[in-house]
This record gives C-alpha cells, structure tokens and sequence, in this order.
C-alpha cells in the first residue's frame, strides 16, 4: 500500500512538473512586465559616492545579460552622470523561508498528502538543484518555533526540513513570524548585490491583521526586501479581502503573489528565483548639493527602443560643522622664570596654544574635506588641505598686551560646502613684571661700562690738569683756539663795516684790539648835520636821537631815538 502511494505521488509530481514548464514563464513574463529596469534603492553611506544596482528584464521578463558600460546612459536630476564603476554580478540570494502555520496547511488531497507536505518538498527539490551562482544564505522559521539562521549549506537546511514536523491543528496564525522573517533578511549580506527575500508561506488574515500587515509592507520597504507570498487557502478564498491584502504584500514590496490550494502545482523555486541572482552594480560621484527628494535615471541601449527606469530617493546634505574642543577661556602669558631666560632676553610664556577640533556632518554623510580654515579676530591665520583636521596649533608669542580674541574655524567640503563655526572668546591676559633694578643693569651693563669708562678719564685728566701734570699742553691748546677766535671776531668786524645793517647778534667773545676809524658825510643833508668826519674809537657804536654820550647823536626827523649800531 506505501509502495502504491509513492507511485502515485511520484506520478502526480511528473504531471506538476509538466504543468509548471508550460505557465512558468508566462507568468513570470506577466510578473516582470511592468518593471523592464528596476533600480535598487541607493547606498548612501560613502556620499558622495553613491552606489546601486539595476535589474534589466526584456518583454519575456528574462535577464538582459552582457550589458556593457557604454550601453548604459546615467542622469542625476536629469544632468547626465560618467560612470565610476560598472560591474555585472551574479551573487548568492539571502532568502528566509518563514511558516505561519495553520489550520488550512493539514488539509490532505486524495492521495493523503496535505498542503504542507507539498510545501515542504518543493523546498526540498530546490535544495538538489544545483547552484548556479554564488552560495545562498538561507533561513528557516515559524511561528511553532522553528528558528534557524544564516545557514551557510542547503544540505543543513534538507536536514532540518525532513525532521521538522509541525502540529499543524494545535498551532494558531500569528503575523509576527513575518516581521521576524523580514527582519532576518534585513541583516547584512554575505556578497555585494544580494537580493534579501522572504518566501512566506501563511493562510488568509482575519480583517484583524489587516492593519499589521500595512506596518510590516513598511518594514519590508524601509530594509529592501521583497516578499513572495504563498497564500494556502481553499479556491473559494482566493478573491477575498484577506487574500487581495496577502497580493497587496507582495505586489507592494516587489515580490510575487502564489495561491496555493492543494490542487495546483506550486512553482519551481529554482526558476522562480534564478532572475534574482544576477545584478549589475554602477557607482557614480553625486552633485547632489541641496537636501530633498532626488531622482536617478538609468536608460539601456537595446536593439529597438531604450529601456528607461527611474527611482526617487530622499537625501539629506549639510555642510560640516567644525567644533572646538573645550578651547581656553583664558590664557596668561608671563615672563620666564629667571633661571631659564637668556641674560638679554626675556620672553612671555606660553607662546602657542593647542586647539583641539571636531568635525561634524549633521546629514550624517561623513566626506572628506578640501580645507580647514582657522580664524583670529576674522583674520585667517592658518589653513588645512589635508589630514588630519583634528588639531590647530595658534601662536600668540606676538601678543604682549592682554586682550580678548575671538577665533573661529571654516569647513570646506568636497563638493564646496562650507560653514563657519561660531566664534569663541578667548582672553589673552598678559602679565608684565615691575621694574627691576638688576634686571636694568643686566639688559644696560654694556653701555653702563662704557659711561664708566669715560667718567674714570674725566676724573683722571681734570686730576692732572689740577696738579699741573699736562700745564704745557694746555697752553698750546688754549692759545691755538683763542687765535682762532681772535680771527674769527675780525673777520665779523669787517662784515658789519661792508654790510651797515642793523643786528641783534651778541658778543660772545673776548674783547679785541679797537681800530680807530671815521665816518664822512657823503650828501649834502648829511653835511648840514656833520660838517666834519666824526672819529669813531670804538668797535661798536650806536646812533640815534638820544643816546649816551658814547654814541652819535643825530638831530632829524627821520632818526628815531635809537637808530642803529655799527
């Protein structure tokens, strides 16, 4: 009797398999249709490189293989965009096959196999298929408690598949197998481009469990992870509420809806996620320099018209925000200690200060910079174009006199974006000794030695001169300049003889040797009044209306009290 059942098992499976190839491809035709470039959402995490991945279908819904980097066309924002990177890849898939069992999994055909039984070997022969890509990453759970992750093997899933064997009856429906499902396929994944899939397997939702699942069709769109769902329901439940909310899953997070009844052949997992395994990554440099929703556009070359699809995606960009460090409030600068100053010169200490620097990216987006700008009192003292940027160092050895100073820093991006820091106060406060005697003589030795020096020779030579040790010397000297004056004097005599106008220059002479001389009248006015030359015995005389008796006295109207002096 157990031989006959397996026959007939055997049978119905060949029939299954035929059934399969002939709707297969039409279905999966149907499924692709609409989407021939799909786009990944991009990987923002090394902005302003951006990184995604494309998925290109033809009208049969099938791969579009050996594209190359020159077939594809890239906008940001509508501006085309040169291509970094280009690779076409044909990694694992991530997929966590989740179990919501219930009640409708027991139901059994007429050969005695129930829904579940089918299920579970169709997984099964996915296993023995061999691996056309990379090695997959599977997951097993359900709501009964099944639970085993990241399985590096598929012989290890076999193994688990074959022991497990639920109490159908005694176990209720519960939602949360798939939150726990979507949040498995969400971990990081083993390669580049893996495609993070959940194959759900559960009966329709009570109208109770309508409003999780809009919450979990969140939660699978937030982490990119798309959700084939297998309703296992009756015929008769296929076009209920519960059921349209179960394709909503699907259809929504990019997945594919499956009712499975018992009665139809479930689709070969092989084929139905073989288009998943092959992916092209590209990587471009952003000018995305404003925050906001943006849109990338990828457009194929293909032999009868392109193959354009597009996807927004929301980014924040800000500029960097450098910070200081706890920076002093005050600084005091003072002298040296004596001990360690040189004899003649004297320094105020500190001469620099450390200041320590953050740089945030409150978008969350670290990059690097093109410069690093430090200001003081709004002038730029000191720059950075390359790293580190943790540290500027700030001279102050030129302030010598307290006050406040206000510093502050500049961040310049890569793409151009820049901020400048709030300004900081610091205080400058300079201490400046009082006079000291030592020190003056110290800073003044030389030239005090060499006062000294001429005030010992002064001494000596007027201690001389007083004894009369250097008298002939003197002598000569004295005579010498008091001929010299003697010359000098007559010489100005005769000036004022040739050059009769009036001078207020003072003797400042010994008296000299008096040359008698005359003065004639040289008109008749003057002969009225001088009718005789007057003797003149003096070397300076005066004449005017009223003047002593040594001076020359002149009676006229045009000759004021005292007129002149000759």
């Amino acid at each position: 009797m157990a031989t006959k059942r397996i026959n007939l098992k055997k049978r119905f499976h060949s029939l299954v398999l035929l059934c399969l190839i002939l709707i297969i491809p039409s279905a999966q035709a149907g499924a692709q249709a609409a989407r021939e470039i799909f786009l990944s959402a991009p990987d923002l995490s090394d902005y302003p490189d951006i990184t995604f991945y494309i998925d290109v279908t033809n009208r049969e819904g099938r791969n579009i293989t050996e594209l190359t980097a020159d077939q594809i066309t890239l906008k940001e924002n509508g501006v085309e965009q040169e291509l970094l990177d280009f690779q076409s890849l044909s990694p694992g898939i991530q997929l966590v096959a989740a179990f919501n069992i219930s009640n409708p999994f027991g139901i059994q055909d007429i050969i005695g196999y129930s829904r579940f039984d089918y299920i579970k070997e169709s997984l099964l022969s996915w296993a023995d298929q061999p691996q056309t890509s990379a090695p997959d990453n599977i997951s097993l759970i359900s709501n009964d408690g099944l639970e085993h992750s990241h399985l590096a093997e598929k012989s290890v899933m076999v193994s688990i598949l074959e022991r497990y064997d639920p109490e159908i009856r005694d176990t209720e429906s519960n939602f949360n197998v798939l939150a726990q499902a979507i949040s498995i396929a969400s971990d990081p994944v083993d390669q580049p481009g893996m495609k993070q899939i959940v194959l759900f397997y559960t009966s329709q939702p009570t109208a109770d469990e309508f409003a999780a699942i809009d919450s979990l069709i969140s939660q699978a769109l937030d982490n990119q992870v798309l959700v084939y769902t297998i309703l296992v329901s009756s015929p008769a439940f296929f076009a209920t509420a519960g059921a349209s909310k179960i394709q909503n899953l699907s259809v929504d997070t990019g997945g594919l809806f499956l009712p499975f009844s018992g009665e139809e052949p479930l689709p070969d997992l092989g084929q139905l996620l073989e288009p998943l395994r092959s992916t092209y990554l590209l990587m471009y440099r952003s000018q995305i320099v404003t925050p906001g929703t943006q849109n990338l556009e990828v457009s194929v070359v293909s032999t009868l018209a392109p193959i354009v699809g597009d996807r927004e995606f929301f980014l924040n960009v800000q500029p960097p925000n450098p910070i200081f460090i706890s920076p002093p409030r005050t600084v005091t600068r003072e002298m040296q200690d004596e001990n360690t100053v040189d004899a003649n010169i004297q320094t105020f200490q500190p001469e620099t200060v450390t200041l320590n620097i953050l740089l945030e990216f409150p978008d969350n987006h670290p990059r690097d910079l093109d410069e690093l700008i430090f200001r003081v009192d709004g002038e730029i003292v000191a720059r950075k174009t390359t790293p580190p940027y943790d540290q500027f160092i700030w001279d102050i050895s030129s302030y010598e006199s307290s006050a406040t100073h206000h510093i502050s820093l500049e961040a310049v991006d890569v793409l151009g974006l820049s901020r400048l820091s709030v300004e900081t106060p610091v205080e400058i406060e300079v201490i400046v000794p009082p006079p000291d005697i030592k020190n003056i003589i110290r800073a003044n030795a030389p030239a005090l030695a060499g006062l000294a020096v001429i005030l010992l020779i002064g001494l000596a030579l007027f201690i001389f001169i007083s004894q009369g040790r250097i008298q002939p010397g003197v002598t000569n000297i004295f005579h010498s300049i008091s001929s010299k004056w003697v010359q000098f004097t007559k010489s100005k005599t005769l000036i004022k003889k040739i050059l009769p106008y009036k001078t207020n220059e003072k003797q400042d002479g010994p008296s000299l040797p008096v040359t008698p001389y005359r003065l004639i009248a040289i008109n008749d006015i003057s002969q009225q009044i001088f009718p005789e030359p007057v003797k003149v015995n003096e070397n300076e005389i005066k004449i005017g209306r009223t003047l002593p008796s040594k001076g020359i006295q002149i009676q006229h109207s045009s000759v004021i009290k005292e007129h002149a002096s000759i």
